[in-house]
C-alpha cells in the first residue's frame, strides 16, 4: 500500500472533534439582587443592605424583581432592628401585592411583625389599584386609549409604558407620565390592542394591565346610541353611580309628590281667613269645616314625609355618586362605549 494511501487510511479513521459549544446566553436578571442574596447566605446583612440599593437603582426592574428587592430590604432592616426602615419597605410591598407571603420556614418572628403590621395599616387605606379607564371613541373610531391608577396610597406611581398594535402591525411602545391619576395614549383606530406596564421609580415595573400574549382588545362602537364624548373624558357610569342615579330620581319624585301635598295643605289658609271674618261663620258647617281643616292637616304631614324621604335620598345619591367599590376585572367587561374582549390584570 502506498504511502497516500495509507494517510488517506489514517485521516479517515481520526476521531473528529466536537462541535464547540454555543456560546452561553447573556446573565439574566438584576446583578444587584443576585449579590445581596449571595451576601445574606453569608450573613453579610450590612453588604447586602447596600447591593439592593443598588439593585433598586437598575433601570427597568420586572415586578418579580422588585417585589423580591422590597422583601429582602424589610426583612434586613427588620433584622438590624430597623423598625420605621422595615415598615416602610414591606408597606411597598404589600402595596403592589397585598397577598404577598413571607416563607416562616426561613424568617423569624422578629422579622415578620413589621410586615404584619404594615399588610394591617395597608389594610385602612387600600393597595395600589391600576385598571383599564373609559376610552375616548365615537362611531368606528378608538381615538384614545386610557388607564388609570384609581389608589396609589404610597404615590409610587410615574409612567406608563403602553404597548399598542392595530392589526398585523408590530407593537409600538409608548411612555407617558401619570398626570391626576391617568394616562392616555392616541389610537386612532376602529380596533385596537393594547396592554400597559405602570412605572415606578427608575422605570421599575410596578403593575400590568394585559400582557403582550393576553392583550386588551377594544373596539369601537358601531352607532350613535353608544357614542362617548370626544371632547373630554367619558362620564364613568360604573360602580356604585348607577345607584345614585336610581336614589337621585327617587329623592326628586319625593320632592316633588311632597309639594302637590304642601300645596293642598296651604290651599285651606285663605278659606280660614274668610271664616274669621264671618261673626258668626253662616257660609259652612262645622262638621264640613272640620273635615276641611283635617284633611289639610294630613296633607301637611305627608308633604313633610315625603320631603324628609327626599332629603335622606338626595344625600344618599350623593354620597353613591363618590364612593367608587373595589372592581374585579375579568373577561367581557365594558369600558364606556367600547366593547372589551380581555382583560388581564396582574
Amino acid at each position: 500500500m502506498s504511502w497516500a494511501a495509507l494517510l488517506a487510511v489514517g485521516l479517515s479513521a481520526a476521531p473528529v472533534a466536537p462541535p464547540a459549544p454555543p456560546p452561553a446566553p447573556p446573565p439574566q436578571g438584576n446583578p444587584g439582587l443576585a449579590k445581596a442574596e449571595k451576601l445574606l447566605d453569608d450573613l453579610d446583612y450590612d453588604g447586602a443592605a447596600v447591593a439592593l440599593l443598588q439593585a433598586s437603582k437598575t433601570p427597568r426592574n420586572d415586578r418579580k424583581t422588585i417585589l423580591r428587592i422590597l422583601e429582602l430590604q424589610g426583612l434586613i432592616a427588620a433584622s438590624l432592628d430597623q423598625k420605621s426602615s422595615a415598615l416602610n419597605f414591606f408597606k411597598q410591598l404589600l402595596a403592589l401585592d397585598p397577598d404577598y407571603k413571607l416563607n416562616e420556614s426561613t424568617t423569624s418572628a422578629e422579622q415578620r411583625a413589621p410586615f404584619k403590621e404594615a399588610k394591617a395599616q395597608l389594610a385602612a387605606t387600600g393597595s395600589l389599584r391600576f385598571e383599564v379607564a373609559p376610552a375616548r371613541a365615537k362611531p368606528g373610531l378608538v381615538e384614545t386609549v386610557v388607564v388609570k391608577v384609581a389608589t396609589d396610597p404610597l404615590s409610587q406611581a410615574r409612567k406608563v409604558r403602553f404597548w399598542l398594535k392595530v392589526g398585523n402591525t408590530p407593537w409600538k411602545e409608548a411612555v407617558v407620565p401619570v398626570v391626576e391619576g391617568r394616562a392616555s395614549v392616541p389610537a386612532g383606530a376602529p380596533a385596537v390592542s393594547f396592554w400597559a406596564e405602570l412605572l415606578g421609580e427608575a422605570d421599575g415595573q410596578l403593575m400590568l394591565i394585559g400582557t403582550r400574549e393576553k392583550p386588551v382588545i377594544l373596539k369601537a362602537p358601531a352607532g350613535a346610541d353608544r357614542l362617548m364624548s370626544s371632547s373630554g373624558p367619558a362620564l364613568d357610569l360604573g360602580g356604585y353611580r348607577p345607584y345614585a342615579i336610581a336614589a337621585g330620581g327617587c329623592g326628586l319624585v319625593a320632592a316633588a309628590v311632597g309639594a302637590l301635598f304642601g300645596a293642598r295643605a296651604a290651599s285651606i289658609n285663605p278659606q280660614i281667613a274668610a271664616w274669621s271674618q264671618q261673626h258668626p261663620v253662616t257660609s259652612v258647617r262645622q262638621v264640613d269645616a272640620q273635615k276641611m281643616v283635617d284633611e289639610a292637616n294630613a296633607s301637611a304631614v305627608i308633604a313633610d314625609s315625603l320631603f324628609g324621604a327626599a332629603v335622606v335620598l338626595g344625600a344618599a345619591g350623593t354620597v353613591l355618586w363618590f364612593v367608587e367599590p373595589e372592581k374585579a376585572p375579568g373577561p367581557g367587561a365594558g369600558v364606556g362605549g367600547l366593547r372589551v374582549d380581555v382583560r388581564v390584570r396582574f
